[in-house]
């Protein structure tokens, strides 16, 4: 489908991703799955997405890493980031990567959908 949003979900935890591929999918979007900090880098170097559900923390480096690698990409993919941690402990690290929003793990489908959807249509469209 030519005009369907794709998605890259940056999750280590197989259970967690499993189940955003298989929402997100039933939602209508196209997912790409990673599993590792250096996995999320690539693909954000490689491609655009429409929204990016991240989990700084993941297998391959530490998470400071992580967010000083993905901060020098200058990616312009729209970044949800979910975490496990309290919002005042990732606060900083997703101001610094200026994430459109903050998702608590256990993650509340209406919540992640709602930010999503909010995310996916305020982005600029891809050529249409």
């Amino acid at each position: 489908m030519a005009g369907k949003h794709v998605i890259l979900v940056a999750e280590d935890d197989v259970d967690t991703a499993t189940m955003l591929e298989e929402l997100l999918t039933l939602e209508g979007y196209e997912v790409e799955l990673t599993a590792t900090a250096r996995g999320a880098l690539d693909a954000l170097a490689e491609r655009h997405f429409q929204a990016v559900l991240l989990d700084l923390t993941m297998p391959g480096m530490t998470t400071d890493r992580f967010v000083a690698e993905l901060a020098g990409l200058g990616a312009r993919s729209p970044l949800l980031i979910f975490s496990a941690r309290l919002p005042h402990e990732i606060q900083s690290m997703a101001e610094r990567l200026n994430a459109a929003a903050l998702i608590p793990k256990p993650v509340d489908i209406d919540a992640l959908l709602s930010a999503l959807s909010r995310v996916v249509l305020a982005a600029p469209g891809e050529g249409g």
